[in-house]
């Protein structure tokens, strides 16, 4: 049944392997040059979580959610793995680990992106509407830097859009849908699903909520849509709500494993955030914050626009009840940030294919639907499509982050032992203490702290050689420090002046004052 419902048209085949194979350019050059992450859950709560596991040393050091087992341990589990089979066969080098974990991410996003393709298709009857499709999704600028993500957004999208595939694409109506293109508006109406796939899309989707548990907030829209619009039988829910509670089931041994106790992960998380009130207690936003924020995302009023009038137009589409319902609970919800809303940008950006009419393509030229029209269309059309390649280009080609940048450099000169002296901070501490980086560190580090500077002076006769961190551009130049610039000498600075310039204009908060390490040495006095 499987092989059948991924047979489709060959022409509709050509496009997808020809604009995706392009995308898959930009997926590949994100997993190898994007060694970063762009809010700290996305590193500390899965590869941080990983490398204790590898590694359980510093357990104090891991963030409040691992003390009060708020946090599902699927994705970390699944890195522990991977990362014990890399050092089984030899490669223990971090940053190799980390774009092998990347590459295998960009796979899985490219599958179920095209999966998802798939099954939009069929309700778009038009060679030139399959082209387009196949176009739009293969090559929209974020999806490279979304799925090369260590982040849980990122694996909860992946299997929300196999979850959605496997359920369409195994139902007994499709062909019945493939001969009212005229008529059928997408995911609208009665449809028989199998006992198969909702089996199968129940186990995704549950994989989908044990990623991120927001997530629930789409699966439990699905169910009313069932129940309310498609008609589902009782029983056949019952399937599938079967499979997702079993996947939940070993989600929770999973966590039992991480946490070294048995909990019920997610009424923790529920309890934390929502019941006690934990999660108002920062990032706070007015409930507009994502109406202002996602247009100024490249291509983002685009699909604010589209979801918009998608929503008011079509009100029983299943793609209205599912991402409609979850912005509309990230709205009324005081902690709001971006990426939250990125598990639904797949389907943001179907409900803007669907919303293209049919009459653009035949008035378009060379089937473009957006050539032919409007001089205010076609322009619109070469702002956005430029907007889109430089975003898809600079995007997967972003720099690390300063706490990367200059792991990087210590991990190159000293891979096996590193020992260096500071006032204090630490390359290896993100913000507070319970914030440790050790995924890209040597295998061992050791820290020693200094009280003041003029310690420096009574360590050097006796030490050959030390490496001194500094957290800043410069070291100060006051009397205090006449040691320091008399015996050490810079050896690394992440980002030259050159970048604090674009910052100082750019005002991007990922680039702070960089860190620099000094080699100090009696000789050099």
């Amino acid at each position: 049944m499987i092989a059948t419902a991924l047979r489709i048209d060959p022409g509709f085949k050509r496009y997808l392997v020809r604009y995706f194979s392009i995308g898959a350019v930009f997926y590949v050059l994100a997993a190898l040059v994007q060694t970063t992450f762009y809010q700290p859950d996305q590193h500390f709560q899965t590869l941080e979580l990983a490398r204790f596991k590898t590694r359980p040393v510093n357990e104090h050091r891991l963030p409040w959610e691992y003390r009060e087992r708020v946090r599902p341990w699927i994705q970390p589990a699944l890195y522990a793995a991977a990362l014990t089979g890399f050092e089984a066969v030899g490669l223990e080098n971090p940053f190799h680990q980390d774009r092998l974990l990347r590459l295998g991410s960009a796979i899985l996003g490219i599958l179920a992106t095209a999966l998802f393709c798939i099954t939009i298709a069929e309700w778009l009857p038009l060679d030139a509407q399959r082209k387009w499709l196949a176009i739009i999704f293969g090559l929209y600028w974020f999806f490279p830097t979304l799925h090369t993500r260590t982040s849980s957004e990122n694996f909860a999208s992946i299997f929300l859009l196999l979850g959605l595939s496997a359920l369409f694409l195994l139902r007994r109506d499709r062909n019945l849908v493939l001969r009212q293109h005229e008529s059928s508006e997408p995911f609208v109406g009665p449809m028989v699903f199998t006992y198969s796939g909702l089996a199968l899309s129940g186990l995704l989707l549950g994989l989908s909520f044990e990623f991120r548990y927001q997530m629930g907030i789409v699966i439990a829209a699905l169910g009313l849509w069932m129940v309310l619009i498609s008609r589902t039988p009782f029983r056949k829910l019952v399937v599938g709500g079967t499979a997702i509670l079993a996947t939940v089931g070993v989600g929770l041994l999973i966590d039992w494993w991480g946490y070294g106790a048995f909990g019920v992960t997610p009424w923790n998380y529920l309890q934390s955030n929502l019941l006690e009130g934990r999660a108002a207690t920062f990032g706070t936003e007015p409930w507009y914050y994502y109406f202002l924020g996602v247009p100024l995302q490249p291509m983002g009023i685009l699909l604010l626009g589209a979801g918009v009038l998608f929503c008011i137009s079509r009100p029983r589409n299943l793609l209205t009840w599912t991402a409609g319902l979850f912005v509309l609970v990230h709205v009324v919800l005081a902690h709001k940030e971006l990426r939250f809303l990125t598990p639904v940008t797949h389907l943001a950006l179907a409900m803007f294919v669907f919303l293209i009419p049919r009459s653009w393509y035949s008035a378009g030229d060379r089937d473009n639907p957006f050539l032919g029209h409007a001089r205010w269309v076609r322009l619109a059309f070469y702002v956005f499509a430029a907007i889109n390649l430089l975003a898809l280009v600079g995007g997967s080609l972003r720099v690390p982050r300063i706490e990367v940048a200059i792991h990087k450099f210590i991990y190159r000169e000293y891979p096996e032992h590193f020992e260096f002296y500071s006032l204090g901070p630490s390359p290896f501490l993100y913000g507070t203490p319970e914030l440790r980086m050790e995924f890209y560190g040597p295998q061992r580090i050791i820290h020693r702290k200094l009280e003041t500077m003029s310690d420096l002076a009574t360590i050097l006769p006796h030490t050959p050689q030390v490496i001194w961190y500094h957290a800043g551009e410069r070291v100060p130049t006051t009397p205090a420090w006449p040691a320091f610039h008399h015996h050490c000498t810079m050896i690394y600075q992440s980002f030259g002046p050159w970048m604090q310039k674009i910052n100082s204009l750019t005002g991007q908060w990922r680039w702070k004052s960089p860190s620099s390490l000094y080699r100090c040495s009696q000789q050099l006095e």
